[in-house]
């Protein structure tokens, strides 16, 4: 990393005289940061040199530090690893980095504390009223004949038969599908996640399919004819078993996804703006009333269900792919996009009594309670959340 082009663009960012691509810019570099002990060291200097309009209180400090480490404390050893809630020990200091960037206000927090290992069990974090668990891998089977599999609750093992076809779940809780060579008739299954619930499905043609929260899969039980379709709401991910004889298509609405064999993600959610197909790899075509749009890798097809095709030559793929990996990823993201997100994920309501007009970079893994979340978000001190029940209020 070029730190003096870094100190370049963060005063230039304080300064308000930064331009959108040095912006952009300058959230890419922050995203990609890996701290050593060197640039650790830079950091605390820099986070002294550039003061976000007030200079921060002691008190300011300690809370910010219980709130990172409440929500760091959170992570499961096995979940990805998350670049802006990282922490490590040494034998003097407990380090954590949180980045946090309010791109339109101007207000870049870039919370940079240290603290002595030894002091981090007698901090004193502060515990909500009420608190929300994230979601889980919870997901119901509507079988052909209109029976429901609770697969979350379901034993191991064979979980239904139709006709030819087995239904098995594996021991990492994963569905897959087995049939014999006699294929007899074709029966069709339909997958479906609540809000607060997410699942990974192996089609009877080895595809991988991961569901998202409040989304579904409809498929046939095995794959006859010169192609393959399923239709899908909500949001999806694809790995598709490669199969030049028989493409491999999916439907959300009127729009049709082709592919042979590919990586690639599609937001189909009802209350999106806009259906969003993005490609991590290969090559596929989206059709709509009448109109064709080929993707390369990299690129991202957006409709807004007018069948108005747009293509996004760069759109943020971490961000697009972060949810499959256990992670929220925002960047230059409104706090309503990011509020959907957290409806889903937590199965609540969210209102708003304040206009929030800031945009948010943030990244924080999906298996923390909502309280850690917006914690998280607030630290920006542009916005305010309070949870009743299972209802968010937003407010500035």
């Amino acid at each position: 990393m070029d730190k003096e082009r870094f100190s370049y663009l963060l005063e230039k960012h304080f300064q308000k005289t930064i331009s959108p691509s040095e912006r952009k810019e300058l959230s890419q570099i922050m995203r990609r940061l890996q701290p050593d002990a060197a640039l650790e060291e830079w950091m605390h200097e820099k986070w002294h040199s550039f003061s976000p309009g007030e200079k921060l209180e002691e008190d300011e400090t300690e809370q910010y530090f219980d709130s990172i480490m409440a929500a760091a404390n959170e992570i499961d050893e096995r979940s990805p690893r998350s670049h802006h809630i990282a922490f490590t020990r040494s034998r003097r200091w407990l380090s954590v980095a949180a980045i946090l960037l309010i791109g339109l206000s101007g207000s870049l927090a870039y919370l940079f504390i240290q603290k002595p290992a030894g002091s981090v069990h007698e901090q004193a974090t502060i515990i909500p009223k009420q608190d929300i668990a994230p979601g889980g891998n919870f997901a119901t089977l509507t079988l052909a004949d209109g029976t429901k599999v609770i697969l979350d609750s379901a034993v191991n093992g064979i979980v239904a038969e139709q006709g030819n076809t087995k239904v098995i779940k594996l021991g990492n809780g994963e569905i897959k599908y087995e049939h014999s060579k006699s294929l007899g008739k074709v029966l069709f299954n339909t997958m479906t996640t609540p809000a607060g619930g997410q699942y990974h499905l192996l089609l009877p043609d080895g595809t991988g399919v991961w569901l998202n929260a409040a989304s579904s899969v409809t498929y046939p039980t095995v794959f006859t004819g010169k192609e393959r379709m399923v239709s899908v709401t909500g949001e999806a991910y694809f790995e598709v078993t490669r199969n030049a004889a028989m493409p491999f298509k999916v439907k959300t609405g009127e729009q049709v996804i082709e592919v042979l064999g590919t990586h690639f993600n599609v937001n189909a959610y009802s209350d999106e703006n806009t259906v969003n197909t993005t490609l991590a790899e290969g090559k596929i075509s989206i059709t709509d009333k009448g109109k064709t749009m080929l993707l390369q890798p990299g690129q991202q097809a957006q409709n807004n269900r007018s069948g108005n095709l747009v293509l996004i030559q760069h759109p943020d793929i971490d961000e697009t792919l972060a949810w499959k990996d256990g992670l929220f990823r925002f960047n230059g993201t409104g706090i309503e996009a990011i509020m959907r997100q957290v409806s889903r994920w937590y199965n609540v309501e969210v209102i708003y009594k304040d206009k929030i007009t800031e945009q948010f970079v943030a990244e924080i893994p999906r298996n923390v309670k909502v309280s850690k979340l917006l914690e998280l978000l607030e630290l920006t001190k542009q916005v305010h959340f309070t949870i009743d029940n299972r209802t968010i209020t937003v407010t500035r």
